[in-house]
């Protein structure tokens, strides 16, 4: 979605743009945004096209939207269908995401004929520098991610800001009275806030939470919560579970706080930009990027380093929660508290509008478009 957007924005100021893509997602329901969804249906490794306003992505049909489950046979057509465009539209700089063989190979393939490349990631996820090897720039969201595999990997990788379009998330009306959770995976900090939620269910039956449902499942997390307290059950009074959704307008209009306790490496947490984009207090865990996005606006919560190993299935003790349970209810009952901390968020969502990250952006490739590579005679490049 980020990388989306930068070529949108790319295309508007007048860059010429080329896309070439899978039919392959980071959960089933990726494929909502699209508006015909039938397109992707087909003979796998067959080539469709997709408009998307004034970008064309050119889209190798895969069985299963899956990355892990893409075959042999569908990344040889993708590399086929690389090489032609390569040839053909001539690009000055290929610009990817993803560490596989395939992108390896897609970059190596880049390099052989003198075209630099751009790689994008905005996670915690590599491990070892193999991936990078032939690529010129790697960007990234967040200056924490930056420092991360500068650390890590001691690679240099160029922090670009957010790249969230406003409009598309704004609420129109702003109605705050919830605790809103998006994309309850265990990742994300899911079975703390659903022990968060269910501490708070009789204590505070006032205070009501809104769960997105995305890529997890709340009422697989609710199971297994409730299983460990020793009382199961498949749902909690004080929860309204909201399906996926393509607009988070209204979802943000009823927003209070958002509950944002991921545990594994967040880049930046494109929901944390969104909620401060309206106003919304966020409350994160003391990890990764969030931080760095939220700013003042933050409402810290430190989790033991048990939490933050995987498969993230340790909850803290009610004890261990009271902290943060007290700053839930404050937001809830202290108006003029609240009022501070809204007024913070705005004030830092203002810092994250696209406009500014462009200009980060275009700063950071306009050095090796400049170099042509898509102008050299076949016998040069």
């Amino acid at each position: 979605m980020a990388i989306r957007e930068m070529l949108h924005r790319l295309a508007t100021a007048g860059y010429s743009i080329g896309i070439l893509g899978a039919g392959i997602f980071d959960a089933p329901v990726g494929t909502i945004g699209l508006e015909d969804r039938s397109q992707l249906q087909g003979e796998p490794g067959s080539i469709i096209s997709i408009k998307d306003g004034p970008l064309e992505h050119i889209t190798i049909r895969t069985a299963d939207t899956d990355r892990e489950s893409m075959t042999a046979l569908e990344q040889e057509a993708w590399f086929r269908a690389y090489q032609e465009q390569l040839d053909r539209f001539r690009p000055d700089l290929v610009y990817f995401y993803g560490g596989h063989v395939l992108e390896m190979m897609l970059s190596a393939e880049a390099r052989r004929r003198g075209i630099p490349t751009v790689a994008y990631l905005a996670n915690g996820n590599y491990h070892n520098p193999r991936w990078c090897h032939d690529v010129n720039l790697v960007l990234t969201d967040s200056r924490a991610t930056s420092e991360h595999y500068s650390r890590t990997l001691n690679i240099p990788v160029t922090p670009v800001g957010a790249f969230i379009s406003p409009e598309r998330v704004i609420a129109e009306r702003r109605d705050p009275r919830h605790v809103l959770i998006v994309n309850p995976s265990l990742a994300k900090g899911a079975a703390v806030a659903a022990m968060v939620a269910l501490l708070l269910e009789s204590r505070r039956p006032d205070i009501l939470f809104e769960v997105v449902e995305s890529r997890g499942n709340w009422q697989r997390v609710v199971q297994e919560v409730t299983t460990q307290a020793g009382h199961p059950r498949d749902a909690l009074e004080n929860v309204i579970v909201t399906p996926n959704t393509n607009d988070m307008r209204p979802v943000y209009g009823r927003a209070r706080v958002l509950l944002a306790l991921s545990l594994w490496w967040e880049s930046y947490a494109r929901v944390v930009i969104e909620a401060l984009y309206n106003g919304i207090p966020p409350v994160i865990s003391d990890h990764g990027g969030p931080p760095e996005a939220a700013g003042r606006a933050a409402i810290k919560v430190q989790l033991p380093e048990a939490c933050h190993r995987p498969p993230y299935t340790v909850v803290p003790s009610a004890t261990g929660l009271e902290p943060l349970l007290a700053r839930i209810e404050r937001c809830q009952d202290d108006e003029d508290h609240y009022a501070t901390l809204a007024q913070y968020a705005y004030e830092q969502g203002k810092r994250h509008r696209p406009e500014a990250s462009e200009q980060l952006l275009r700063m950071a490739i306009d050095p090796l478009l400049a170099k042509r590579a898509g102008d050299l005679p076949e016998s040069e490049s």
